[in-house]
């Protein structure tokens, strides 16, 4: 299974709309029908609030870093970015609106390894939904899914097959790896794909380790740069004697759980 990689491009481009969630969730739309058809599914730009010069004075407490954020859908070129406002950033970023520009960096990163034929669980954690919901827009047709998403609480679920809450205000109360296990063997599951946060996903990678099922996992990291040439965002990936660090933004953000050194973290 080949995973995909392109040439990443610094862009601006217009918000042609602006799609309120739940919460502090929101999504940005771009439309660009060449950009579209070099995503994949995992993959993810750098991306930051563009401020024209009549903005000056605010633009200087901006932050200047780009905020990494995965393609939550890409329809033709409708290419969508689903943030959480959570900081300074993302903050900047939910200021925007319709006809804004956004400053963009990508597509980065590798995406998920596209399968025909099997029987896969999805497994999502807070933001990790998003490119999840991409994801599974590709495998749909030709595999059997199911999607289990967990959250802090009801603001923070979307639509899948089963949802999670830590305080129980929606859905089954507790961490959404609890089920995982018994998914697996009802389900006859043969494939995982995961994306949130690294608890979950090292909890994830322990049951599917031991249950020998294949799992790929997209890891949330911080990103400086974003293409490969900071590497603060290097993880361990290897077998016990005879392992590296990889970049997240670079080799990643999609790697085989299996082959992950959670324990060294």
């Amino acid at each position: 299974m080949k995973m995909n990689k392109s040439q990443p491009q610094f862009l601006e481009r217009a918000i042609y709309f602006r799609e309120e969630l739940s919460g502090d969730y929101f999504i940005l739309w771009i439309w660009d029908e060449a950009l579209g058809k070099k995503c994949q599914p995992g993959q993810f730009f750098q991306i930051r609030a563009h401020y024209s010069i009549a903005d000056a004075e605010e633009t200087r407490s901006l932050p200047k870093l780009f905020k990494p954020i995965s393609i939550y859908d890409n329809a033709e070129g409708r290419i969508g970015f689903f943030i959480k406002k959570v900081g300074a950033g993302t903050n900047a970023l939910y200021k925007l609106k319709a006809g804004d520009l956004l400053e963009l960096i990508g597509p980065l990163g590798n995406g998920f390894p596209l399968v025909t034929g099997r029987k896969i669980l999805l497994v999502s954690g807070g933001i990790g939904y998003p490119p999840l919901w991409y994801l599974q827009k590709k495998l749909i047709k030709h595999n059997l899914l199911y999607w289990v998403h967990g959250g802090s609480g009801q603001s923070d679920v979307f639509p899948c097959d089963e949802v999670w809450t830590e305080d129980g205000s929606f859905g089954k109360k507790g961490m959404v790896t609890e089920g995982i296990s018994k998914l697996i063997a009802e389900k006859k599951i043969d494939l995982v794909y995961s994306c949130g946060p690294v608890p979950m996903l090292k909890e994830c990678a322990i049951i599917t380790t031991e249950l020998n099922i294949e799992h790929y996992c997209s890891i949330e990291a911080y990103m400086a740069c974003g293409i490969g040439v900071c590497y603060g965002c290097a993880i361990p990936v290897g077998q016990e004697n005879d392992w590296n660090y990889l970049r997240v933004c670079k080799e990643g953000p999609v790697f085989n759980a299996g082959e992950v050194l959670w324990n060294k973290f």
